[in-house]
């Protein structure tokens, strides 16, 4: 009788833990951004396996109750970002679990927690850089073209009025003068287009999937970057996910798009990433009023493999590979056709700590180009070989940070060209050369952070020197930030810089072996005010001084004292320009994750070219006098984004000695000033909604876009179709109307 009471006593002192263990549980957290730490409002976060789902407040916390015990998995969505998991373990029940999620990414490692201001952090090498990601960077794309590098058109102080084309002009240089780097890579026309004309198009050979960040710095670059006289767009690629697999599908106006991510192995230190693309840009193209005959085709794909041996270790392999084709078939049945092709291939090695940095990578690039004209004749054909290396290093000791870097490349360039000349029926050889050389240089600078953080001062200088002409140059630069007070700060840079010419410069068309680098100098003073947390003003004044710039004048057609003077044949570039850019810019931005978000900026911008030893003074062909670009974006609610940009640009001049018949509304004639004439400006307004479904573990959205809301008829001038000179010297331009009121839509899916 004793050993049964004593049973029943321990029976009944044990079924209470037993019952403890078995009770329902709850979690609660916090969801923030991945890069800045806001809370995020208007987050659901689901638990599929048990069909529980919430909302996160004003505050981004969350709780889910009636939970079992033992692990769990939290799958967070919203529009804007991507699906993201996470598992919860019981020993994390009794603390608040934090989430943080990417904008636009597949997946983001949790590993991986980069948080930072909704604005540029101030470096003082940088007087002023604009940055995109996420939301900002996927929306401004567009959904017809869905395109990264067409984001940055809508940048304070960035000129642009063509719709083909993804290329921009920036404080009154043309995308020439500007320095592309993608991964620290310089490149020369990483493009899907039609090479060697003036009426083509051009998308960037990179899916905006696997895009991270795109940084334009206008003016006063700091000393690691080279080879250019204007602004660096500097793109970084993103690593795949180490957490789990992940992809993204997507159905565009103008393609097919496909990602896929995942970790390798299990320790979850390294990741791959395959991303590709597919058009059917036919169907726009006919859309768009260009010729039924018209056809235009590309594919790329881009791979990237990452591994982090150690935490402070990154090792980082991108491959890229992209074909386009067009094609123009007549009515008599013949073909015009064209193709273009580049490949890049960069390895790194880096090696990251508080103290310091050092970064090691090699590259090998090729660009091709192709065109065959109606007669079946190949009239260009160009094959461009890039590959070499560079090391950037940085140490901090104490206030002070060093930075240095070298950098060699060697560049090999083929090509060849021919035009028909209606007179002799026959093709004349335009250009034909092959050359190879190489480039090297480095750099150094120190930053100096003094005045207990207020004041940042930047000095250093670098070193080129190209081997086909024998050209060294030595550029210093200088950079410097001052805080007035807790959320003011002052900013000024000055640099200078060169560009050496490239070999179609040397030895194309208008080639000659005798060309110097083109060189600049830039002036850059900043003002920024920051209005709470989320919001910021910035005034940027900027003068930016051209010396030996590139001019052939005796290959236009031209008025001279009153006589039509046709180009010359044998007409060369020369270092024949001397010239000054300056402007001011207005920026008033606002950036957060759950209220309106966008900008509104106004340029102001003169930039005048002067022929050396000539009475010769003209406007830039990239002089864009007035500007004003805005976006805003607003997330709505969990499933919905609503998003509108508008771009408005005073025209840029047509190049050349040309003028409009004051009396006669589009009847032009030569000129004795060059670029006098100018088209209407350019403008348009385009509205975009992202609807999305949020399902167990995967998301829906449903993109819709209206280009040009407002159905201004916009204008290009491709080229000279010939000029008249029995009534005065006429001049007739091939022109193309721009993209019309035009809706477009799409469909991804996030898994």
């Amino acid at each position: 009788m004793r050993a049964i009471l004593v049973a029943a006593l321990l029976m009944a002192t044990a079924l209470p833990a037993a019952a403890d263990d078995d009770l329902p549980v709850a979690v609660s957290g916090r969801v923030v951004d991945a890069q800045t730490g806001e809370a995020i409002a208007k987050a659901t976060v689901a638990v599929p396996q048990l069909r529980i789902e919430v909302s996160t407040d004003a505050a981004g916390r969350f709780r889910l109750d009636g939970l079992p015990a033992g692990d769990l998995e939290l799958v967070v969505t919203t529009i804007g970002y991507g699906v993201t998991r996470k598992t919860v373990r019981p020993d994390e029940r009794k603390a608040d679990v934090e989430i943080r999620v990417g904008q636009e990414a597949l997946k983001r490692s949790e590993e991986v927690v980069v948080e930072a201001p909704p604005f540029d952090s101030g470096d003082p090498a940088t007087p002023v850089v604009h940055t995109l990601r996420g939301v900002e960077l996927r929306n401004l794309a567009g959904v017809l073209t869905d395109d990264p590098l067409r984001s940055v058109q809508s940048l304070p102080g960035v000129g642009t009025s063509d719709d083909f084309y993804a290329s921009f002009a920036s404080r009154g240089s043309g995308f020439d003068s500007v320095g592309f780097y993608l991964d620290g890579v310089l490149l020369n026309a990483p493009f899907h287009t039609i090479r060697d004309v003036n009426d083509g198009y051009s998308l960037t050979i990179l899916n905006g999937d696997v895009v991270d960040s795109l940084s334009l710095v206008p003016g006063g670059a700091p000393a690691r970057y080279g080879d250019r006289t204007g602004a660096v767009l500097d793109v970084q690629t993103r690593e795949g996910s180490r957490d789990e697999m992940a992809g993204r599908a997507s159905l565009g106006a103008s393609g097919l798009y496909g990602t896929v991510e995942g970790p390798i192995g299990s320790a979850r230190k390294a990741s791959w990433l395959l991303s590709a693309r597919k058009s059917y840009l036919d169907y726009v193209l006919k859309k768009v009023n260009v010729d039924s005959g018209t056809t235009v085709g590309y594919y790329d794909a881009t791979a990237r493999l990452s591994d982090h041996p150690t935490p402070a270790q990154t090792i980082g392999l991108t491959l890229l590979h992209g074909r386009s084709h067009w094609e123009d078939r007549h009515d008599d049945e013949t073909v015009e056709f064209a193709d273009a092709g580049t490949d890049l291939a960069i390895l790194q090695w880096r090696h990251e700590t508080p103290r310091g940095r050092i970064a090691l990578s090699s590259f090998v690039a090729r660009e091709t180009g192709r065109n065959v004209d109606e007669r079946a004749t190949e009239t260009f054909r160009s094959t461009s070989d890039h590959w070499g290396g560079r090391a950037d290093g940085s140490r901090i000791l104490g206030a002070h940070r060093l930075e240095m870097g070298l950098l060699v490349r060697r560049l090999d360039e083929r090509a060849a060209s021919r035009a028909f000349v209606d007179r002799s029926k026959d093709y004349r050889v335009t250009e034909d050369y092959d050359a190879e050389a190489i480039q090297w240089g480095g750099y150094a600078q120190e930053t100096w952070t003094t005045l207990a953080g207020r004041l940042g001062l930047t000095a250093g200088a670098r070193f080129d020197h190209w081997s086909e002409t024998g050209e060294s140059r030595l550029l210093p630069r200088a950079a410097a930030i001052f805080a007035l007070g807790a959320r003011t700060r002052a900013s000024a840079g000055f640099g200078e810089y060169a560009q050496f010419p490239d070999f179609a410069e040397l030895y194309g068309r208008e080639g000659n072996p005798a060309l110097q680098a083109e060189r600049s100098r830039h002036f850059t003073l900043g003002l920024e005010r920051r209005l709470g947390d989320h919001a910021r003003v910035r005034v940027d004044a900027y003068d930016q001084e051209e010396d030996r710039l590139l001019f052939a004048r005796a290959a236009e057609w031209r008025l001279e004292d009153g006589r039509i003077v046709p180009p010359r044949p044998d007409a060369t570039l020369a270092n024949a320009l001397d010239g000054r850019s300056r402007g001011i810019e207005v920026l008033l931005q606002r950036r957060s994750a759950n209220a309106l978000s966008g900008w509104i900026a106004y340029s102001y911008a003169h930039a005048r070219r002067r022929e050396v030893g000539t009475p010769l003074v003209f406007d830039s062909d990239f002089d864009q006098r007035h500007a004003v670009t805005a976006y805003a974006s607003v997330r709505l609610s969990q499933t919905l984004n609503l998003s509108a940009k508008f771009r408005y640009g005073s025209g840029f001049p047509v190049p050349g000695f040309y003028r409009e018949d004051p009396d006669a509304d589009g009847v032009f004639y030569l000129s004795e000033t060059r670029n006098e004439l100018r088209p209407a400006a350019y403008s348009r307004l385009d509205l975009r909604a992202n609807k999305a479904w949020l399902f167990r573990g995967w998301k829906l959205t449903l993109f819709a876009e209206v280009l040009n809301v407002l159905d201004r008829t916009n204008t290009r001038y491709t080229g000279l179709d010939g000029v008249d000179v029995r009534i005065g010297g006429r001049a007739f331009f091939e022109t193309d109307t721009l993209f019309p009121l035009l809706p477009s839509a799409g469909i991804t899916v996030d898994f």
